[in-house]
C-alpha cells in the first residue's frame, strides 16, 4: 500500500514542479508593483506557490534605486561643476572686460592730458616767441631812437660850430688869438665828433646779428692810467681829479675797444657830475669769477637826482654815452650799477668776468 501511494505521489509532485517552473517562466517580475505590495506579497502564504522571490526582487529594486540616486547625484555634481566653471569663466570675462575698460579710460585720459600739455607747451612757446619778437622790436626801436638822438645832437653841435667859424672867417675881422682859440675849439669839437662817430659805428656793429664777441685779457691799470691822464689833462683846474687805486695785476675778460669806451664814459660822467675840486676814486675788487670796478664821486646834495639821470638818455642827451656803455657791458657778460650813499656820494660799478 505504501509503495502504491509513493508511486501515485511521485507523478503528482513532478507535475507540481513542472507547473511551478512553467509559471516562473510564463510570469516575469511585475514592474507595476510598489515596494509595499512586494513586501506584502513576500509575506503572503502563496509566495512559495507562485515561485517568485519577492525579497530578492525588493533587494534588487533598492540597489537599482540606490544606483539611480548615485547616478542622479553624480549628474547633479557634474552639472554643478559645469555651472561653477561657467560662472568662473563669466566672472573672469567680466573682470577682464572691466580691466580693459579701465585701461582704455586711463589711456584716453592720459592721451587728453598729453594733448593738453602739448597744446600748453605750444602756447607757451608761441607766447615766448611773441615776447622775444616784442623784445627785439623794442630793442630795435630803442636803438633807432638812440641813433637818431646821437645824430641829432652829438653830430650837429660840432658841425654847427665849424659852420659858424667858417662864416666868421669868410667875413674876416678875426684877430690872431681869436682865430687860434676858434681853431682849437674846432679841433676839440672835431675830435669829439670822431669819437662819437667811432663809438656809434661800434655800437651799430654790436647790434648786428652776425657780430661775434671775442673777449681777450685786458689789464685795467694800464687802461685806466691812460684814460685818467687824458681826462685830467683836458679838464680844467677846478674839475674833479681822478685818483687811480686799481691794483697792477687786475685783469678782466673783455673787448679792448669796448672796455676803453665804457671806462672813458664812466670817467666823463664822474667828471661832469662831480663837485669842482673833489676827488674821483677808481678802484677794483677782484674775486674768483668777476671783477668789480668802482668809480666813486662826490655829487653834492643832488646825488639822487644825478644817479637817476645817468642813463636817462631820453631826457638828457649827455647820458647817451652811459646808456651805450651799459649795452657794451651787458654784451661783455657784465653790467653797470649805480649806488648812492649818504645822499651825497655816487658809486658807478662796472662788473666784468675775471680772466684766469
Amino acid at each position: 500500500m505504501m509503495r502504491t501511494t509513493g508511486k501515485i505521489y511521485r507523478p503528482a509532485l513532478l507535475l507540481l514542479l513542472m507547473t511551478a517552473a512553467l509559471q516562473a517562466f510564463a510570469r516575469p517580475y511585475p514592474d507595476s508593483l510598489t515596494r509595499e505590495k512586494i513586501y506584502q506579497m513576500a509575506l503572503a502564504a502563496d509566495t512559495i506557490t507562485d515561485s517568485i522571490d519577492y525579497l530578492q526582487y525588493l533587494v534588487k529594486e533598492r540597489a537599482a534605486e540606490a544606483l539611480a540616486r548615485k547616478n542622479t547625484l553624480q549628474q547633479e555634481q557634474l552639472q554643478q561643476r559645469i555651472q561653477d566653471k561657467k560662472n568662473t569663466q563669466l566672472l573672469t570675462i567680466g573682470v577682464i572686460s572691466v580691466a580693459i575698460l579701465l585701461l582704455v579710460l586711463i589711456l584716453t585720459r592720459y592721451y587728453h592730458f598729453r594733448n593738453s600739455r602739448r597744446q600748453e607747451q605750444q602756447l607757451a612757446r608761441g607766447y615766448a616767441e611773441i615776447s622775444e619778437k616784442n623784445a627785439e622790436l623794442k630793442a630795435t626801436d630803442e636803438f633807432k631812437n638812440k641813433l637818431i638822438t646821437i645824430i641829432a645832437n652829438d653830430f650837429r653841435e660840432p658841425l654847427l660850430h665849424i659852420t659858424t667859424v667858417a662864416k666868421k672867417l669868410e667875413q674876416g675881422g678875426m684877430g690872431r688869438e681869436e682865430m687860434l682859440a676858434e681853431m682849437e675849439q674846432i679841433g676839440v669839437s672835431s675830435h669829439k665828433t670822431l669819437d662819437v662817430f667811432d663809438y656809434v659805428l661800434r655800437w651799430i656793429q654790436l647790434q648786428l646779428a652776425g657780430y661775434t664777441y671775442t673777449p681777450v685779457t685786458c689789464r685795467l691799470r694800464e687802461m685806466m692810467n691812460y684814460l685818467s691822464d687824458n681826462l685830467n689833462y683836458m679838464a680844467g683846474d677846478a674839475a674833479p681829479r681822478v685818483v687811480d687805486r686799481i691794483p697792477d695785476d687786475t685783469t678782466v675778460l673783455a673787448d679792448t675797444e669796448m672796455l676803453q669806451f665804457v671806462l672813458r664814459q664812466i670817467l666823463l660822467a664822474a667828471n661832469r657830475h662831480g663837485l669842482p675840486g673833489s676827488l674821483v676814486i677808481a678802484d677794483a675788487w677782484p674775486d674768483d669769477t668777476r671783477v668789480r670796478i668802482t668809480v666813486a664821486l662826490d655829487a653834492g646834495d643832488q646825488a639822487r637826482d644825478v644817479a637817476e639821470s645817468l642813463f636817462a638818455w631820453q631826457r638828457d642827451t649827455a647820458a647817451l654815452g652811459l646808456a651805450v656803455s651799459k649795452d657794451f657791458a651787458v654784451r661783455m657778460k657784465g653790467d653797470i650799477l649805480v649806488e648812492v650813499s649818504g645822499n651825497r656820494y655816487i658809486t658807478l660799478t662796472l662788473l666784468l668776468p675775471a680772466s684766469g
